[in-house]
């Protein structure tokens, strides 16, 4: 990475950081006042009010991120306004039917279990269609390297798309810009990994894992704030703040546990005979993102190892179990739970396209 991306990602993880840490705090402030205030008189007004409360103050770290602290091809203003404002109005609708399906879990269970597993199945089922309507962007077929991939027209550098869908029905999805400015051996070296990651099942385990991660939150959240017993819009406020604590709690557990799923990727191109090397080193001038020469900033803050690190794996054995990109899927999968901290995070924030498909390896 050049000096002035280095320093260009220095500002978006501290942006991050505030983003995050502002959410967090104001969670936690807003469950000392469900346990210690007088909460009478909060209602759905009130509710609904402190929603479009928090939709404005996540635009301010949006347009920070997006409009100034984006890196290069920057958009001009009225370009980003355009698309921000688009995958904004996509993702409060979103939000706000989560909510509405949320306080209709509680009416009828007295809690949100059931709201987490249905929100997350249509994020699981629609995300092709999350992204056409976030950003206006459809996905076609394409080939590439002899197999089927799909592909979408996403101007923002650090979209690298994904793997949509599970089992046989599983596709990788790429950025069309890939098919023209990546060579056919980098190509060929990402196919290979997403085709392994596909065939190993590890898109349908990682989102079942994340899925029981959020269904244990909002059970410990519910247990621990006695949300049952309260009104719907104090159980609502209650369920929203807790689960941003537990969604910042697996920011700083779940990278950990997905670095091993991009070395292991990264080893199974280099088995079947391709040499990953090159498209390790360039991904991230892609990406925008190199980790960071701190091992503890690197362990909390960067699901993907860097390349350095990426690099010495290449040579070393792997032990225990992979069990996926579960911090960059659980960006996406906690909107299901009512935290805007999936579209806070330093990767994401000001990005819509992002908030659907957050950068992965």
């Amino acid at each position: 990475m050049t000096p002035q991306q280095l320093k260009l990602a220095h500002r978006r993880l501290l942006l991050g950081i505030t983003n995050v840490g502002f959410w967090v705090l104001l969670s936690a402030v807003g469950l000392l006042w469900l346990v210690c205030g007088d909460t009478r008189e909060f209602d759905m007004t009130r509710l609904g009010f402190a929603f479009l409360a928090a939709v404005a103050a996540q635009s301010v770290f949006d347009f920070i991120g997006g409009a100034w602290l984006m890196p290069s091809p920057r958009p001009s203003l009225t370009q980003f306004l355009r698309c921000w404002s688009r995958g904004a109005l996509v993702h409060t609708l979103v939000l706000t039917g989560v909510g509405i399906l949320s306080y209709a879990s509680f009416r009828l269970t007295g809690g949100f279990c059931f709201a987490i597993l249905f929100a997350t199945a249509g994020l699981a089922f629609g995300r092709r269609h999350l992204l056409r309507a976030l950003a206006g962007v459809p996905t076609d077929e394409v080939s590439s390297a002899g197999k089927k991939l799909l592909a979408a027209d996403v101007t923002d550098p650090a979209f690298t798309g994904g793997i949509v869908g599970f089992g046989p029905s599983a596709r990788s999805l790429i950025p069309v810009r890939w098919l023209t400015s990546l060579s056919p051996e980098e190509l060929a070296v990402e196919s290979v990994r997403r085709q392994w990651q596909m065939e190993n099942g590890l898109p349908i385990r990682t989102s079942l894992l994340i899925l029981g991660w959020n269904l244990l939150g909002g059970f410990v959240g519910a247990l621990a704030f006695n949300l049952a017993e309260r009104t719907p819009p104090e159980a609502l406020l209650g369920y929203a703040c807790g689960m941003t604590l537990w969604t910042f709690g697996g920011l700083l557990v779940l990278p950990a546990l997905s670095r091993k799923a991009v070395c292991a990727a990264d080893r199974a191109a280099a088995d079947s005979g391709q040499d990953p090397r090159r498209w390790i080193t360039h991904f991230p001038e892609l990406a925008g993102e190199d980790g960071s020469s701190s091992s503890k900033v690197q362990t909390i803050f960067y699901p993907i190892p860097s390349a350095a690190l990426r690099l010495r794996q290449l040579d070393q054995p792997l032990s225990g179990p992979v069990l996926g990109n579960l911090a960059r899927t659980n960006l996406y999968y906690s909107w299901a739970s009512l935290t805007l901290l999936g579209r806070a995070v330093h990767c994401n924030v000001g990005r819509p396209c992002l908030w659907v498909f957050p950068p992965s390896a």
